[in-house]
């Protein structure tokens, strides 16, 4: 009797063991499922189910090939070591799923494996990486806990687990074939009439889509392996870069604007976060940015700005802002490449005598933006360890106290100077501390992260004011032109969700048209100036170029922006290949600068005596 009670509890453990198998199969690829039906929601902190089979039913095949590939590991292992494996591996890949989907609410896409060298960035971030989890992210985690609970309950079912080395490279064969045989329909190649390439990655989350996170990362590790080398440009390749540059070109005579502000400092400050619909905006009749609207007076505005940053977030506004060329589609431009060429606006300027500092109150090392901005070209470059850090809120050093030491800084410097400085304090999840709250907003909108963006962004709009008093007082106003800009949206960048639970909020502030503003002031202009001409993060660079008295000669074959003071178009194309604008002409050629971006880059083209 015993005998026969041995083979039956084999075969019983064998039955046991297939089935957790199989669940753990379906249990992943719903999970893939569950995950598309956060991204595709509109609320990505809430899901939509019937959104994310909608986007995955066509391509499940896909899905389970790929997971298969993970879990054909399973039969190389005995015993216990099937349901280790099989919990390791669905921990494992959920895990992975997890940090896409946070990631995806706070970048609005998928991340590259090239982050894994960017951990320098999680420095005091624990509050915005906080504000990106949900409670319905639970969902992905109760199968584990069932079934580790489970197979504790039953741990008979690993007696007589054997490997299983034919099911084992049976199953790889099969999976790899059919993954390597992808027949790439019309639903896949296809998208607005354009090509988006498995290999190239041009747009992360229709790979995700198509072949599940897990195959995207897949594909994404050989797309990162492969861009590792320097890439090599062929004679078409540089043939094509030409071309674009002629394309893009306007032969317009100059105007008023040419060398407006030739001689004079030049002080650009990259506010963090700041969008444009908070300018001479009222939130219960008090002014949002009361220092900022009062520039207005003597300045040139542009209201209509689009924010073109891709994964290095803040970083890529620092190199387009200063370079004119786009960010890398996939990974952190700085990280990547942080020693490239260019013909940036701190070069251009330091040939016509001026000195060059960038300024940032975070450390060198978060998102490499001090070796980045060196490449680009400034002679020194400032960061936390040469401040006080005597007061910090969020991230960092206060933004009041961050002004107030810059003021000797900037006197310190040999005139005429480019000084490039970024501020901290109005970054998310904009908990400003209470005792600097001045809005007295009511209960609606205090308890809204709205309500918390109004109250940063009013902190730093009043420092900027005080940081102008100063610079008045020592006497630099007068010979200085004052920018000030966005570094990318910020509320409605990565908390719109929550924006729209408002009770009854002022429609504008509703609205997502990824916009920021673009403010030059000197004192000495006598007339406002608002011009509503459609552009991007990547035409600062040859506007501000133009006012400063640079020859444009010497930047019109290197900048991918254009002169919105010299212009007769109205477009920008967004990193998400969206085009905007009325110039439906440019609409190709614009879509096709971030391909030519890439390739410059990856190639560091302009080290190669192109900048004639």
């Amino acid at each position: 009797m015993l005998n026969m009670k041995t083979p039956m509890s084999h075969s019983k453990g064998s039955v046991h063991r297939g089935l957790l198998f199989f669940i753990t199969l379906f249990s992943i690829t719903f999970k893939c499922i569950l995950f598309l039906s956060f991204i595709n929601n509109k609320n990505t902190y809430s899901f939509n189910l019937a959104l994310g089979f909608k986007s995955s039913i066509y391509f499940l095949n896909y899905y389970l090939a790929f997971i298969l590939l993970f879990m054909s590991f399973y039969f190389l292992f005995k015993n216990k070591g099937h349901i280790k494996y099989l919990i390791s591996i669905n921990s494992f890949l959920t895990l992975f799923i997890l940090m896409d989907l946070w990631y995806f609410r706070g970048f609005n896409t998928v991340p590259s494996l090239t982050i894994v060298k960017q951990t320098a960035n999680l420095d005091n971030l624990s509050g915005s990486i906080f504000s990106m989890l949900s409670k319905y992210d639970l969902l992905f985690i109760v199968d584990l806990v069932v079934l580790s609970l489970w197979s504790l309950k039953h741990k008979d079912i690993c007696i007589g687990g054997r490997r299983h080395l034919g099911l084992f490279f049976g199953t790889i064969i099969i999976t790899v074939s059919f993954i390597f045989y992808v027949p790439f329909s019309t639903e896949i190649l296809k998208k607005d009439n354009d090509k988006s390439y498995l290999f190239s990655m041009y747009d992360a989350t229709d790979t995700t889509r198509y072949f599940s996170p897990i195959g995207y990362h897949i594909f994404n590790a050989y797309s990162v392996w492969q861009n590792s080398k320097t890439l090599e440009l062929t004679s078409e390749d540089t043939a094509e870069i030409d071309k674009w540059y002629k394309d893009k070109f306007e032969d317009i005579p100059d105007n008023q604007y040419q060398g407006l502000f030739k001689d004079k400092n030049l002080v650009l400050i990259q506010v963090e976060s700041l969008e444009d619909f908070v300018i001479n905006e009222k939130v219960e009749g008090k002014e949002i940015t009361p220092n900022l609207n009062k520039l207005l007076s003597n300045s040139i505005y542009f209201p209509n700005i689009n924010e073109q940053v891709n994964e290095g977030t803040s970083s890529d506004s620092d190199l387009m802002t200063n370079t004119s060329i786009y960010p890398l589609r996939q990974g952190s431009t700085f990280f990547n490449y942080p020693n490239n060429t260019y013909n940036s606006l701190p070069l251009l300027l330091e040939e016509m005598g001026y000195e060059t500092l960038a300024i940032h109150p975070d450390k060198g090392a978060f998102w490499n933006w001090m070796e980045g901005l060196k490449g680009v070209g400034f002679k020194k470059c400032v960061d936390s360890h040469d401040f006080e850090i005597d007061e910090v809120i969020g991230l960092g050093l206060s933004d009041a106290s961050y002004f107030r030491q810059i003021v000797p800084i900037l006197k310190s410097q040999k005139q005429p100077f480019y000084s490039f400085m970024v501020t901290l304090t109005s970054h998310g999840p904009f908990d400003l501390p209470k005792q600097y709250k001045e809005l007295n907003l009511s209960e609606d909108i205090d308890n809204n992260v709205l309500g918390g963006y109004f109250e940063s962004i009013h902190y730093t709009d009043k420092q900027i004011g005080l940081f102008l008093q100063n610079l008045e007082a020592e006497g630099l106003l007068d010979n200085t032109v004052v920018a000030i800009t966005g570094d990318h949206t910020g509320v409605h960048k990565y908390y719109n969700d929550q924006v729209q639970k408002l009770k009854s909020p002022d429609p504008k502030w509703l609205v997502v048209d990824n916009h920021i503003p673009f403010i030059i002031y000197d004192k000495s202009l006598e007339a406002p100036q608002k011009l509503e001409v459609t552009g991007g993060q990547i035409d600062l660079m040859p506007t501000l170029a133009y006012l400063m008295g640079i020859n444009e000669i010497s930047y019109n074959s290197t900048v991918m922006g254009r002169n919105l003071l010299k212009t007769e178009k109205d477009y920008s194309i967004l990193t998400n290949k969206d085009f905007v604008g009325t110039s439906l002409d440019m609409k190709e050629h614009s879509t096709k600068a971030l391909e030519i971006s890439d390739k410059i880059i990856k190639s560091n083209y302009f080290k190669k005596d192109n900048t004639n």
